[in-house]
Parts: C-alpha cells; structure tokens; sequence
C-alpha cells in the first residue's frame, strides 16, 4: 500500500521547484494533492503533466495569489468546504524583490506573500487539520539567518516602513517562518497538529528568475551548480511520513535537524508576531 494512501496533502507554490517535486513525490505515495498556484497557465501545465503520469494519488488545481489576503480567505473557504480532515499542510510558495513592492493590501510583498498569506491560510484550516494528521511544513531557508526582527517594530517591518533591501526583506520572512513554526507547534500541539520548518537546500528553482539588474547577471548562471529540486521535495516528503508524527516544533536543514538562528528561539517575538499576524489578516 502506498504510504499516504488515503490522505490528502496541500501544497502552495506547486507549479515549480520544490513545490512540484513534493507534490509528485506526495501523489506518487498516493496522497490527494492541491496544488496552490498562482498562474493559471503554468499551474494547469503542471496539474496536467502530474495527472497524467499514472501516480497512483489524485491532483487537484487552486489557482490564488497569496500575496492578496482576500484571495486567500476565499481559498481556504473553498478547501474547509470540501475538505472533511487535511492531512499534510505544505507552506511552500515564496518570493523575493530586490525593489520595495506592496501587496494589494499595502503590506511589504515579501513578507505578505511568505509569511502573512500562509498564516492566514493555515489558521483558517486548523479544523481540517484537527480531523486529519495535521502535519505542517514551512518551507523556510537558511536565509532566515539574516533576518533582524527586532532591528524596528513588527508592523513597520510588515508595512515595508523599515526595508533594508530585498536580502534583508527575504530573510525577515524567512525568519518569520519558523517563528510562526515554533508557535503554532506552542499553541495547538495539544491538539494532535504538528508544525516544521524547513531549508530545502540551496536549489535550482524559479526564485532566481526574479532577480533584475546585476545580481541576476551572477544567480541565474549559478543555478548550474545548484542542486536539483528534487532535493527539497525529497526532504518535505520525509517530513511528512508517519515516522515523523511525533516531531514537532523543529527546524531542519534538508532532511538532518539543525539549529536556528538565536532570534528564532524567542518566544516573545514569537508571540508579539503571531498576535500582530492576527491582526493584520483580520483574524484578531
């Protein structure tokens, strides 16, 4: 029997890179896969291409932007009413902007995109998540090791009032993926859900394709000597098998446990950020 026959996984950004490794390695164990993508035509082409190599578990298409909230709700209103119990939660999509953009919400785009959005989308599942095994994986990055949540106030950050250019703005974000980890494994680990965050390794994927200007003239050739994204799918599916059902609260380097930046351990920041987060996507 396939390992996760029966169980039904979301994965965001699941058109490219890390996001369609897991979602092909998750349907290849036989799991029912949503597919969260933001392009109608790469999103279809891939949900197509997926369905039609004969894996034994299903592949469904949402198609969203994350970095509108609104859409978001709608998303997740979509899912809770189809969804009776949501088994695997894979908090993928990300993006990064060298320049200072905003969300149609008028928060910075970075971290709108990788951190708001997948807040909001895992708060509003949390009764699906609660009837299934509940396994959250948070795609973050060893970038985080530049984040400085504590160099302005949380909302000044959020706002893009504070950005200190687009590294630093990534990193935040990043930052804020396990802090969010951390939290959520605090708040409802008693409730049979389980959170991880995740460095899938330096990869070859599209996030390189959004660089302009000189830094893109050096990442995009760089992307030959990166490791292929099966690497990361690879480390999101051991994350997700049942031989890590009593794992909780930890962040890992591909598939090996590591320590995470000092700032990702403070459970005040942790906490001042999830009830900021609250706020902002109007769940407070």
């Amino acid at each position: 029997m396939p390992e996760f026959e029966g169980q039904t996984a979301i994965v965001t950004g699941a058109n490219s890179g890390v996001g369609r490794s897991a979602t092909e390695l998750l349907a290849a164990s036989g799991a029912r896969v949503v597919m969260v993508c933001r392009s109608p035509e790469r999103g279809e082409r891939a949900r197509d291409a997926i369905a039609g190599s004969g894996l034994p578990g299903g592949v469904e298409l949402e198609i969203t932007d994350l970095a509108d909230l609104s859409q978001v709700r709608a998303l997740a209103d979509r899912l809770a009413a189809r969804l009776d119990r949501l088994d695997i939660l894979v908090n993928n999509a990300g993006v990064w902007s060298e320049r200072r953009k905003f969300s149609p919400d008028g928060f910075e785009l970075t971290f709108a995109t990788n951190h708001l959005a997948h807040f909001l989308l895992t708060l509003r599942l949390l009764d699906a998540l609660r009837a299934g095994r509940g396994r959250v994986i948070n795609v973050s990055s060893e970038g985080h090791r530049r984040g400085k949540l504590r160099r302005a106030s949380l909302e000044e950050i959020a706002r893009g009032e504070a950005w200190g250019g687009g590294v630093q703005a990534y990193g935040d974000s990043k930052l804020a993926n396990v802090l969010f980890t951390f939290e959520l494994a605090r708040r409802h680990g008693g409730e049979g859900i389980t959170a991880n965050a995740l460095h899938p390794g330096v990869l070859a994927t599209r996030i390189w394709n959004q660089s302009v200007g000189p830094i893109s003239l050096l990442m995009r050739p760089m992307k030959l000597f990166m490791a292929k994204p099966a690497v990361g799918g690879k480390a999101v599916l051991r994350l997700a098998s049942p031989d890590m059902d009593g794992v909780s609260g930890r962040y890992f380097e591909i598939e090996k446990e590591a320590e995470p930046q000092p700032q990702a351990r403070d459970e005040a920041l942790a906490r001042e950020l999830w009830e900021l987060s609250e706020r902002l996507v109007g769940l407070a």
